[in-house]
C-alpha cells in the first residue's frame, strides 16, 4: 500500500465515525444535507460514506430517504445496554471531577425512602480527603445527597456537617430521559477547603459531573 493511499484511510474511517455517531443520535432520522452538514463533508462524501454505513448494518433509509441506526447498530446497543450500569457509566465522570477539585468523588443512588446508597466513587487527590464511603448508606434527611436525590433541586446543593462534622458534600442530581431522579453526583471533602473559590469551584465541577452522568445514560 503506497503512503498516500495508508493515509487516507484514517481519514476516511474518521469521517465515517463521525457520521456514524451523527446517526446514532438521530433515532428520527436525519436528511443527507444534515448530516453532511453536521460533519462538515460535501454531500457527494457523505452519501459514499453512508452507504458504506448502510451496508454493513449500521445505518438504514426510511420511506423520506433519511438516515436513521441500522440493525446492527441498534443490536450492539441493545447488547451494551443490558451489561451497562450507571456506576459503570458514571465512571469517567467521577474520575474527571475527583481529578477537577481534587476532593473524593462519589455516585450514589437511593436505598429507600429514608437512606442512600454510595454505588461509585474516585479518591481525591489531597493528602487529607475524605475516606471512601463506597458501600456505605448515608441517610437522606438533612444531606446533600438527600436533597439532589429528593427531585426538587435542579442545580446543586450544598451541606456542612451534615452526616460528618467538619465535613462538607456537594451534590446534584442525575435524571433519566423520563426526568425522574435515578442517582447523585457529589464532591466529599474536609470543610477547611472546601470554602470561598475552592467551593464554588466544586459546585460548577458537580453540575458538569451529573450532566455528562445524564449524557452518558442517554437524557436529552
Amino acid at each position: 500500500m503506497s503512503q498516500a493511499s495508508s493515509a487516507s484511510q484514517p481519514r476516511a474511517t474518521d469521517r465515517g465515525l463521525a457520521l456514524l455517531k451523527v446517526v446514532a443520535d438521530q433515532p428520527d432520522g436525519i436528511a443527507l444535507a444534515d448530516a453532511a452538514r453536521a460533519v462538515d463533508l460535501s454531500a457527494s462524501t457523505a452519501l459514499r460514506q453512508l452507504r458504506s454505513l448502510e451496508a454493513a448494518g449500521f445505518a438504514a433509509r426510511d420511506e423520506d430517504g433519511r438516515y436513521l441506526p441500522g440493525p446492527e447498530l441498534l443490536r450492539i446497543a441493545r447488547s451494551l445496554a443490558g451489561s451497562a450500569t450507571l456506576p459503570r457509566l458514571a465512571d469517567a465522570a467521577l474520575l474527571a471531577l475527583a481529578a477537577a477539585t481534587g476532593e473524593s468523588a462519589y455516585l450514589a443512588e437511593p436505598a429507600d425512602a429514608r437512606q442512600a446508597v454510595y454505588v461509585a466513587s474516585h479518591p481525591g487527590s489531597h493528602a487529607v480527603r475524605h475516606v471512601s464511603w463506597l458501600g456505605q448508606r448515608v441517610p437522606r434527611r438533612n444531606s446533600a445527597v438527600g436533597a439532589a436525590l429528593s427531585g426538587k433541586v435542579d442545580g446543586v446543593v450544598v451541606r456542612l456537617d451534615a452526616v460528618e462534622p467538619g465535613i462538607t458534600a456537594i451534590s446534584s442530581p442525575v435524571r433519566d430521559s423520563s426526568g425522574s431522579v435515578v442517582a447523585a453526583v457529589s464532591v466529599v471533602g474536609p470543610s477547611f477547603r472546601l470554602q470561598g473559590e475552592a467551593l464554588s469551584h466544586a459546585e460548577t465541577e458537580v453540575a458538569r459531573a451529573a450532566a455528562a452522568v445524564e449524557h452518558a445514560l442517554g437524557t436529552r
